[in-house]
């Protein structure tokens, strides 16, 4: 009688049993994995977030992070060669503000407007930040950190001279610098970045806008309300007459032994350790500084820093400093799955509790307002109370499908007159017509 029972059953286990198996394979599934290429982190605090978001979504996204090369130019290569790879293998990647309109031409990263939208508002974030993530009105990424270029100086140097307030014209940093290299015997009054890559593009365009010039393109002007449309340049404009004085001021200052004539091959990590091992009066630098000046392993250390706005040739006028920052992009070719984990790894990067972590961790300027009003944070991150003014004079970099192809030429060029190899006046010059030959090139190929 059991046995026929037994049997009359087994047709029911048979199926119960396949239905377990079916439900226990479904939640052992892999974990979909995803690769998130970004430059290198002296803080540690990508590989904290990494393996934060790893624990709380363990079992069902797993981010590997890929470091990728800390020059913007190399770093871009990197992104590059691995879009045009057989198999790529990069998901989602931290992109320089530069990049977004040659990368959004090229339609080699996904159009991220729809789900902006349904999880952000563009309100939230800093202006300059967003418009950074845009171009030709659809949104390529996430603002993620945003940076202004700002100028470092030992406070209490200038404060031992008399000098009651930091420079805000080149004259008078000039003035400073020369007393306080004099008394303090230093070797350098003013160290920037003048090397042959997208820094010295950036400085470049600061000695620029900072004597009245501008480097537009089309109808873009890089203006401090970064309003208007993006269009491909048909009209260039850098040569004249403010360009060259904002040039010749660069030069002065190598000249004048204000800066060091080693200038031209500084980087940010040459500027910045003449700075805080206490051989400059003064440094053009970015936020991230800061977090290094606050670990207080250095000859100098935050009470004897301050920090201001980038000096102008003619007292009076407005100071204008570079917009630096990294927006987060999906790369087109990623799947449907992994760009689905892509986007919730976004989301958490930058909500505001991890932006918060940056800005204690790195001293990186974070892309939500709200932060800005944080009396604690800003009490933390000190840099963070100058930036909330300082970024709305920040100006964007002119924005075009092809500005990895302009920026070389004018990184070069400022690079040679610094050296002395080339006048002020010709620089500007032989700028304008380099880069009128680029849009030619491409107008012509476009017919």
């Amino acid at each position: 009688m059991y046995k026929k029972i037994y049997q009359s059953l087994l047709p029911f286990f048979s199926v119960l049993s396949l239905i377990l198996l079916l439900f226990s394979s479904c939640n052992n599934q892999d974990p979909v994995q995803i690769t998130f290429a970004a430059g290198p982190d002296e803080t540690e605090t990508i590989q904290y977030l990494v393996d934060k978001f790893n624990k709380e979504n363990k079992g069902n996204i797993q981010v590997d992070w890929r470091q990728t090369a800390r020059s913007t130019n190399e770093n871009f290569e990197e992104i590059q060669t691995d879009f045009d790879a057989t198999n790529p293998e990069i998901d989602v990647f931290a992109s320089d503000v530069i990049w977004t309109g040659v990368l959004g031409a090229q339609a080699s990263v996904e159009d991220l407007s729809k789900q902006f939208y349904n999880d952000y508002n563009p309100r939230d974030f800093v202006q300059a930040a967003m418009n950074s993530a845009t171009y030709n009105f659809s949104i390529y990424g996430v603002p993620w950190f945003t940076d202004a270029a700002m100028i470092y100086y030992r406070k209490d140097l200038l404060t031992k001279y008399g000098f009651t307030k930091p420079p805000v014209t080149w004259e008078e940093l000039q003035t400073m610098a020369k007393t306080i290299m004099e008394q303090e015997n230093m070797p350098y009054g003013y160290v920037f970045q003048g090397d042959k890559y997208e820094g010295g593009v950036a400085n470049a365009c600061e000695f620029i806008w900072n004597a009245g010039g501008q480097i537009t393109m089309d109808n873009l002007s890089v203006s401090a309300d970064f309003g208007g449309e993006h269009f491909e340049p048909s009209i260039i404009t850098i040569d004249s007459k403010a360009s060259e004085d904002g040039f010749r001021m660069a030069r002065q200052l190598i000249e004048e032994g204000i800066s060091p004539e080693a200038v031209v091959n500084y980087r940010e990590l040459e500027a910045t350790n003449a700075f805080l091992l206490g051989k400059a009066v003064f440094m053009r630098g970015w936020p991230g500084v800061y977090g290094q000046i606050l670990k207080n392993k250095n000859s100098v250390n935050a009470k004897q820093v301050g920090i201001s706005s980038i000096p102008v040739l003619k007292a009076g006028t407005p100071s204008y400093s570079c917009l630096g920052g990294w927006n987060l992009m999906i790369a087109n070719h990623t799947s449907a799955a992994k760009k689905e984990a892509a986007w919730e790894f976004i989301q958490y990067l930058t909500a505001a509790p991890q932006q918060r972590t940056r800005a204690l961790r790195s001293g990186t300027l974070p892309t939500l307002k709200a932060l800005y009003e944080e009396e604690q944070l800003l009490a933390e991150v000190p840099v963070m109370r100058f930036a909330k003014q300082e970024i709305q004079n920040a100006r964007s970099r002119p924005v075009s499908a092809h500005y990895m192809e302009y920026s070389p030429e004018i990184a070069i060029i400022f690079n040679q007159m610094l050296g002395g190899e080339i006048l002020p006046e010709y620089a500007v010059f032989a700028l304008q017509e380099y880069l009128e030959d680029i849009r030619l090139d491409h107008t012509v190929a476009n017919h």
